[in-house]
């Protein structure tokens, strides 16, 4: 990393913050009639005969797990493969076959992304069916027939995104309720990679997700109830930067009184976007994502007290406080 360019101060990005919010609410909007198109399209596998999936979900953002029952009168083999379509194009993945109450079950365990012992899934919804070895007939397919599923409660959510690419796999069924894949592109984030917090100093590592181009890319910190944005310019490594908080200026002149600090990620002259831990399943990432509060020294005899936190949507927010040795360390 190059040194790190000192704090500066600048009119307040609000413009460029209420145009984040749009664009989330639209990419919202879109994405829920996108769904609603995708049920009534014609599905590719709709006139192959059905077996019965009672497992279909994908884990930990990436994994893609599938358990399906062929119909009793299927000949005996020991080859299968579960198959994606869109658009004329097919993809397979290996799976297991066995038996169970006098049946043949097929499992399938799939990695999706773009490493290299992942499955690349291109963007758009992948109608998905099963494959299984016939012999000299060649092979025999078969469309998935799913349950809706319900929505659910607790620590974790059902669809999180990819853990590194930011991308969402997300299943669901058609019209005819037959499995499907959608799959989108990673929103534009910033997220944090480490908050380190030495004795003299606090960085934060953070990588960009789903931006495409940069321009003099900047951290803006936004306090909460008004006031001026502290700015701070970043240098990139490919999508990755590092940059030293700047806890002189955070830290409010009034000894005591604690501020609030918005993160946010200036990609160019016309956007922003959030930093913060969004690359998980977790609900609510304020209970479980938990950073210690430290007190590092500021100018002469002063000190700041910085206290990190991620609220429950993932944002990162900072708060900072000035004191004193004779005022005492904050509670």
């Amino acid at each position: 990393m190059g040194p790190v360019n000192p704090a500066n101060r600048m009119a307040q990005p609000r413009l460029l913050q209420a145009m984040h919010g749009a664009r989330r609410r639209a990419g919202l909007v879109t994405d829920r009639l996108v769904e609603r198109v995708t049920r009534l399209r014609h599905d590719p596998v709709a006139g192959l005969p059905p077996a019965d999936c009672d497992f279909f979900a994908v884990l930990d953002g990436r994994t893609l797990h599938v358990h399906a029952v062929l119909p009793a009168d299927t000949e005996p083999t020991d080859r299968a493969a579960i198959f994606f379509v869109r658009d004329g194009e097919t993809l397979r993945c290996p799976a297991r076959v066995g038996r169970e109450a006098g049946r043949l079950a097929v499992e399938a365990v799939a990695r999706l992304g773009d490493s290299t012992d992942e499955i690349a899934l291109g963007k758009g919804t992948w109608s998905m069916g099963l494959a299984v070895d016939a012999g000299p007939a060649g092979e025999r397919r078969f469309s998935l027939t799913v349950e809706e599923t319900p929505d659910r409660d607790g620590p974790t959510v059902g669809n999180p995104p990819h853990p590194v690419s930011g991308w969402s796999y997300r299943p669901g069924r058609s019209g005819d309720g037959l499995a499907q894949l959608t799959v989108t592109g990673a929103r534009a984030r910033a997220e944090v990679v480490q908050l380190a917090t030495g004795h003299a100093e606090a960085r934060i590592r953070a990588r960009l997700v789903g931006v495409r181009a940069q321009d003099a890319p900047a951290i803006v910190f936004t306090p909460r109830g008004g006031g001026t944005d502290v700015v701070v310019p970043i240098t990139l490594v490919g999508d990755d930067f590092e940059f030293v908080v700047p806890l002189a200026d955070l830290a409010p002149d009034h000894l005591g009184e604690e501020v609030i600090w918005e993160a946010w990620v200036r990609t160019s002259a016309t956007r922003v976007v959030r930093l913060g831990r969004f690359l998980h399943d977790l609900t609510d990432p304020r209970t479980v994502l938990r950073v210690s509060r430290a007190v590092l020294p500021l100018d002469g005899d002063q000190f700041a007290g910085y206290r990190p936190y991620y609220t429950p949507a993932g944002n990162l927010a900072v708060a900072c406080l000035r004191f004193t040795r004779f005022t005492g360390t904050p509670s």
